[in-house]
């Protein structure tokens, strides 16, 4: 008696058509960040967004409203930033394009997997693992890594008062979200890797 083998549902070739998207994805990304780079070095300035205290200058709406911070975007010429905070700055701004890229090609390896009938294998779960390391990279480390650099950049320039404060929005919650959502995934297939073994491929 043979083994029955685990066969991809019909219309697998829709996997192929994710993974060619994700493809378009990679290229997307890398341009996208490169162009911003390319459009940064040619210009010769560097952007760092702040949040400043309110000022006299600054209209007030009415109504007893009040605005608590303003943000801004300062541009500052890149002969005026030491070249240690420039660099942290360039070093996000790759570990983000490099990681996002990693996550999107990570993702098209588990559609890749699925579609060749490897839902059930080990390697998926490896996959997802990486899916989440990814996500954690992607959307924490390179605001963390850049935020030393702007921060060195404010404090360079010899602000008169208060020193406004760099703007970083980390994505903790898409990225919270998403490491439930795959991590909830990764325990159904390991679940189901063994319910395989104990049916002897049956499943």
């Amino acid at each position: 008696m043979t083994t029955p083998v685990y066969e991809p549902p019909r219309g697998s070739k829709s996997y192929l058509t994710y993974v060619v998207a994700c493809a378009v994805g990679i290229a997307w990304v890398v341009w996208w960040y490169v162009g911003d780079l390319v459009h940064s070095v040619r210009d010769r300035v560097v952007t760092v967004p702040v949040l400043v205290e309110p000022t006299a200058q600054v209209p007030q709406p009415p109504a007893g409203a009040t605005i608590q911070a303003t943000e801004l975007a300062m541009r500052v010429r890149t002969s005026d930033v030491p070249a240690g905070a420039l660099g942290y700055i360039r070093v996000g701004d790759a570990v983000e394009a490099v990681a996002v890229a990693a996550l999107i090609a990570a993702v098209a390896a588990v559609a890749l997997q699925i579609s060749k009938g490897g839902l059930f294998d080990r390697r998926t779960t490896r996959l997802l693992d990486w899916v989440v390391g990814l996500t954690v990279v992607a959307g924490l480390l390179p605001d963390f890594v850049r935020q030393m650099g702007w921060n060195w950049v404010v404090s360079a320039l010899g602000w008169d008062g208060r020193l406004p404060t760099p703007l970083v929005e980390p994505q903790y919650v898409p990225v919270y979200l998403g490491v439930l959502l795959v991590t909830c995934f990764r325990f159904a297939l390991t679940a189901s890797q063994r319910m395989v073994r104990d049916q002897a491929g049956l499943v």
